[in-house]
């Protein structure tokens, strides 16, 4: 080593190359190619993979397909195709038995999974019979086929009025029909009981879900009361709220579908609210936090509904709604009268439910 080179630097100077360029300049380092690398690599395995599946699949194929003559190469497509659908009906026959009408489905248009509904229906079941004592009156009303609009009264935090409606329905109609019904936003983004309740039959509230379902023939149940409905204190319980401004009525004028209406008594009292606190409630994606006798003192055990009995009235299809044209649900006039009628119907079917039911709601 020279002197040179063995001098230290001063500061500030940058060291030289025999070239007389930085250090820094000397050399670019090349870029990395290992990405690439290693995504060649994994596009050669999966090469290779698919490679061994398809002569795999060869030898599993059936003799008269390997011995085939030349001759019978046309018809090889079609043969295949045979095969590939007797595959997937052996896959699916176990399961077949839970979609309507023979039908499979894993999870429909608007989230219904008839798996999780038959795994779900002893606990349904239970819950009708036993814990909530559910007595239903004239399911005659609702007809055996065609799209229906359900018109009822809004109770208690968690929707337990649409689950118990859907329950009889499915249980005690003549044609066992299956129900569809509207949610709050707050309910069906709510997590893990959104998700439930969509896979069993709730869908998210909102004009296009609803026209699409009757459309599609469904029994679609409403609760035009919305949110206001939920958030009546105890003393003021199975009173109606407005029914907002007709959104409803507009849809079955438009889609020619039945309304009828129907009062539901014990929704009141799953969850008897003492007091609403709004603080933190936009944080949580609820329109408020509910104050009930056992929520929230007793943590998450206090979102078990209290065992209120249930009696469901259903009242005969308004009259008249057939004969208007299509064009009414634009008249405001016409809205607003059929929108009165329907609330004053369901009001005298809950105030029938009531009495029905007796005054104790847990006895």
């Amino acid at each position: 080593m020279t002197d040179r080179e063995a001098r230290p630097l001063r500061p500030g100077a940058r060291a030289k190359t025999r070239d007389g360029k930085p250090a820094s300049e000397e050399r670019v380092p090349e870029p990395d190619r290992t990405p690439k690398r290693k995504a060649a690599r994994a596009r050669a395995r999966i090469e290779e993979e698919a490679d061994k599946a398809v002569l795999d699949a060869a030898e599993a194929a059936p003799e008269p397909l390997l011995n085939a003559a030349p001759e019978a190469l046309p018809a090889m497509p079609q043969e295949l195709e045979r095969i590939a659908e007797q595959l997937v009906t052996e896959s699916v026959a176990p399961h077949a038995a839970l979609g309507a009408a023979g039908s499979f489905a894993v999870v429909d248009d608007f989230g219904l999974a008839p798996y999780t509904h038959a795994r779900m229906q002893p606990l349904l079941d239970w819950l009708y019979t036993n814990y909530f004592r559910v007595r239903v009156e004239g399911l005659a009303n609702i007809p055996s086929e065609g799209p229906a609009l359900l018109v009822c009264n809004r109770g208690g935090a968690l929707p337990w009025d649409g689950v118990m409606l859907a329950t009889a329905i499915a249980r005690e109609h003549g044609a066992h029909r299956s129900l569809r019904w509207l949610v709050e936003d707050y309910a069906f983004h709510a997590p893990f009981l959104g998700p439930l309740l969509n896979r069993i039959g709730a869908v998210r509230a909102c004009p296009e879900n609803a026209e699409r379902l009757l459309a599609e023939g469904h029994v679609l149940a409403v609760f035009p009361e919305g949110i206001q409905g939920i958030g009546k204190p105890y003393a003021q319980r199975y009173r109606l709220q407005r029914f907002g401004r007709g959104g409803h009525v507009k849809l079955a004028l438009r889609m020619n579908v039945p309304m009828i209406p129907i009062g539901i008594a014990g929704s009141d009292e799953t969850y008897p609210l003492l007091y609403k606190v709004r603080a933190f409630s936009k944080a949580l994606g609820l329109p408020f936090i509910p104050v009930t006798p056992t929520f929230p003192w007793l943590g998450p055990l206090g979102l078990a509904p209290l065992p209120s009995r249930f009696h469901i009235a259903i009242g005969a299809p308004l009259e008249g709604l057939s004969s208007l044209p299509r064009e009414a649900a634009s008249d405001t006039l016409i809205v607003h009268d059929i929108n009165d009628r329907v609330r004053r119907a369901v009001q005298q079917l809950l105030e029938h439910a009531l009495t029905a039911r007796g005054p104790r709601a847990f006895r």
